[in-house]
């Protein structure tokens, strides 16, 4: 029989050990973990009203543990409390600052990452590990960190997401990547597609084997930010199944310098130089020279 799930010597069933990797909402001062008591409150008065706070819980990745982590979301800013056995550091990250956020999904395993600029004015990357099934606990803080530029028409909004129908016969997945990625009153001014990029690294008794170079991947200029959306890569075996995605959402006040060149093998380099001096890197065929052109030229022009 399994025992109780906060007992540290518990047998759990597979449905405990799955809830045991939920994240929680925390709803008042009286149910924050006694760890984080002292710290919350200071954070957030008891005489002012209490902020959504989310409780994730450690995870096991491959090859590592995430550590516990309270999320909380202030008006301006959003508040990273994480523990590391009988320690808690903070950070907390005016939302105005976050030159990127990147949303990760495969299979189970979900995460956020903020990168940004602390209330300390030091610049931090901060990441939050969730059980898939939980994302609809993050909607809060990606609408603050996504603001939605303003209202629209439901019409205009079809509209924009209309134009990455081209997509169906290319790539349907990040077509609806694409198409869900975009927040209200956005207005897309380019897409531009990547497929796969893989080359052969052996062959034996007639039989290819290929690499993954680069990830099928998306690009999307919009009015407001630069989106960047990469699927996961194939095995080894092209028919293999690919669940989830990687998101990259960077506000164009965030963006220093856009770039591509040529890597020498055959292929460009698209680069883009944050405010931050972050430099993020995605990999295109040599014919996407022309759309590259055009992208880099309209987000000098923007930025």
């Amino acid at each position: 029989m399994s025992k109780d799930l906060n007992d540290p010597g518990a047998v759990l069933t597979g449905a405990k050990q799955t809830m045991a990797s939920w994240s929680n909402v925390i709803e008042s001062y009286e149910t924050v973990p006694t760890i984080y008591k002292n710290i919350f409150e200071t954070q957030f008065p008891n005489n002012q009203q209490f902020p959504y706070t989310l409780l994730t819980p450690s995870l096991v990745k491959p090859g590592y543990k995430t550590n516990e982590k309270l999320v909380c979301d202030a008006n301006d800013a959003i508040h990273i409390l994480e523990r590391n056995r009988n320690q808690v550091t903070v950070k907390n990250y005016p939302y105005q600052k976050v030159y990127m956020v990147e949303a990760g999904s495969i299979l189970l395993c979900s995460w956020l990452t903020i990168s940004g600029i602390l209330s300390t004015g030091m610049a931090d990357i901060s990441t939050i590990d969730f059980n898939t099934a939980n994302t609809r606990h993050f909607e809060t803080f990606f609408n603050k960190l996504r603001p939605t530029p303003q209202s629209i028409v439901g019409t205009k909004s079809k509209a924009e997401k209309d134009k990455f129908d081209y997509l169906s016969t290319l790539n349907f997945k990040l077509m609806n990547f694409g198409r869900s990625s975009l927040v209200c009153g956005e207005t897309v001014i380019q897409i531009l597609l990547q497929h796969e990029i893989r080359q052969p690294i052996w062959a034996m008794l007639g039989s290819i084997f290929l690499q993954t170079i680069a990830p099928a991947h998306l690009t999307i200029l919009t009015s407001h930010e630069l989106i960047l959306i990469q699927d996961i890569a194939h095995g080894r075996k092209v028919q293999e199944p690919q669940y989830g995605g990687i998101w990259q959402y960077i506000p164009l006040h965030s963006i220093k310098a856009a770039t591509w060149s040529e890597t020498g093998n055959g292929w460009l380099t698209f680069s883009v130089k944050l405010t931050s001096n972050k430099m993020i890197e995605k990999l295109f065929a040599v014919s996407s020279k022309p759309e590259l052109d055009q992208l880099c030229a309209k987000l000098q022009q923007m930025t």
